[in-house]
């Protein structure tokens, strides 16, 4: 199911503006691997809202929570909490842009930097540092989120994810893989540090669509499709408006409705939900690589997935998420962790026309009981399991609004 939470992530597809050349020698290039001689490296992940979270530290810095995100091309520091200290070199101011529905966005470029995950090590890595902390990760993934790294892990090894177990493994880049006979192969290209592939979508007015969407491990959502992109693609006959969340240049805003069927190869998912932003907010994107969309985790999930860069090929394999039915938001709440680490839940926001605003439910209510369970015993993944479990269950909820506690009984509504 897809939690319910903005797709914050879907635009984390950087483009950067020009940076200011480097005075001095060039730094040689950067490097990442394996500091002893195994074969493959295992490295457990968290899985919150659909996103990969691994430790890396940096310099000399204590182990971080970054995000795995295929779809962006750079190392980013999005915050860096108080406890937490990161010596970085080389650094000077820059601006950089992405998607969204505002303009630039301050920045330091470092280079020469050391990276270090479970016995790998890069060497000459060069990190972005945001200025202000624009996504506020996290709150929304309720723990400590310092950033986002991609392509420095991608083009260096070769990456299986596997879901089922929360398992990172890499292997050497000169890796034989056995594929399983349960997999398929999937040819992947590589495009300016950005995984794509392509895929067959199925409109209700009957249109086939071949397809280019750039792989995202860092989008929550199932998949997204940019209408500029082909005059053929078309909004679902059944729309709601969606905030889909925010980028490197401000928020993105479109709709959200249900495709007939996407398939990649023989693997084809039917009536899905897929996000369709607005042209103001995905101008960075429609200049590149004509791409028509994002594939997120909402789909990569349902696989054991194998990002094989060196051999441009991506080989996927139906896990148990594999027939698991798609719902969206259905509680109509996004809920958030003022103070990330500890159990106390927010209402960040009730989406219009729901069940939830017509209860009563408000923006800044703390949730404190979903069926007599108290919250304080409940992380934050399973809150939002609770919350998205099923259309047509009834949920107690008790809330507090100025110390004072309610309780609500929601039905979960499929709305697209």
């Amino acid at each position: 199911m897809t939690k319910a939470l903005p797709l914050f992530l879907l635009c984390l597809l950087s483009c950067f503006l020009p940076v200011p050349e480097a005075s001095g020698q060039a730094l040689p290039p950067d490097t990442a691997f394996f500091t002893g001689n195994t074969k493959k490296i295992k490295i457990p992940f968290k899985l919150v809202h659909n996103l990969i979270v691994i430790p890396v530290q940096i310099n000399d810095s204590k182990p971080l929570n970054f995000i795995l995100d295929s779809g962006v091309n750079s190392t980013l520091i999005t915050k860096l909490h108080f406890s937490d200290s990161v010596s970085l070199n080389n650094s000077r101011k820059i601006a950089i842009q992405g998607l969204g529905e505002g303009f630039t966005l301050e920045a330091l470029i470092s280079q020469g930097n050391s990276m270090y995950m479970r016995n790998i090590e890069g060497q000459n890595q060069e990190v972005y540092v945001l200025m202000e902390d624009i996504f506020n990760l996290s709150s929304r993934m309720g723990m400590p989120i310092h950033g986002i790294i991609g392509y420095d892990i991608f083009k260096n090894f070769i990456v299986k994810i596997n879901y089922n177990n929360n398992m990172l493994t890499l292997y050497r880049p000169d890796t034989k893989l056995r594929v399983s006979k349960r997999a398929e192969v999937h040819p992947l290209y590589i495009e300016d540090c950005k995984a794509y592939v392509y895929a067959n979508v199925q409109q209700y007015n009957g249109d086939s669509l071949k397809v280019k969407l750039v792989i995202d491990t860092g989008a929550s959502h199932s998949l997204s499709l940019y209408l500029p992109t082909n005059d053929k693609l078309k909004l679902p006959p059944k729309v709601m408006e969606a905030y889909l969340g925010r980028g490197l240049s401000g928020d993105i805003h479109g709709k959200v409705g249900r495709l007939g069927s996407m398939s990649l190869g023989s693997y084809s998912f039917e009536d899905l939900p897929a996000s369709y932003p607005n042209e103001e907010a995905i101008r960075v994107a429609l200049k590149v690589a004509n791409r028509n969309g994002n594939l997120g985790s909402d789909i990569l999930k349902r696989f054991n997935v194998i990002f094989d860069y060196p051999h441009n090929r991506l080989i996927l394999q139906p896990n148990r998420r594999y027939r698991h039915p798609f719902n969206y938001n259905i509680s109509g709440l996004e809920v958030t962790t003022p103070m990330p680490g500890l159990k106390v839940y927010i209402i960040a926001n009730v989406a219009r026309s729901s069940e939830a605003a017509a209860a009563g439910i408000k923006s800044g209510d703390q949730l404190i009981a979903i069926n007599g369970m108290d919250c304080f015993e409940l992380d934050l993944d399973h809150v939002l399991d609770m919350l998205n479990s099923r259309p047509g269950k009834l949920l107690k909820l008790t809330f507090k609004r100025d110390l004072k506690p309610y309780t609500v009984t929601l039905k979960l509504e499929d709305r697209i």
